[in-house]
């Protein structure tokens, strides 16, 4: 089964909560981890991902807080699932890692490539402005 890991999913969070924000915005780390059901252990780790990543910009003190590194519009789904899990890659055979008993792709290897590609093009379609005004349009 392919699936987003949790992680994945909690960041996606992150970013929809800060996005929903006025832009220069920070909210406390507290406020995201009630307001979109995300563990603590999860939590911090996920911050640092996503600054590490620069995806947003973090602040130490009680004023401080998180806040996007750039414009909603600018960060993809697939901005985050990289900077959580890495490229995609459905098949071993992309990354060079593993023995090929084939000289030359096998058919399947190429149809695998296009629904990769194909996929990745998709989540690098989305933004998180978009995904704001689709929940702004599902809550009203």
């Amino acid at each position: 089964m392919i699936r987003l890991n949790r992680e994945t999913d909690y960041s996606f969070r992150v970013i929809v909560a800060l996005s929903q924000e006025k832009k220069g915005s920070r909210l406390s780390t507290s406020r995201i981890q009630s307001e979109m059901h995300i563990p603590p252990s999860f939590l911090h780790r996920i911050i640092a991902l996503l600054a590490r990543n620069n995806l947003i910009r973090t602040f130490p003190g009680r004023e401080g807080g998180v806040e996007l590194a750039r414009p909603p519009q600018e960060i993809s789904l697939l901005d985050v699932y990289e900077a959580v899990e890495g490229s995609i890659q459905l098949s071993p055979c992309f990354s060079g890692e593993t023995d090929c008993p084939m000289d030359t792709p096998c058919p399947v290897q190429k149809c695998l490539r296009r629904i990769q590609q194909s996929f990745m093009r998709e989540l690098g379609s989305v933004n998180f402005e978009q995904i704001k005004q689709d929940a702004c349009e599902y809550l009203t």
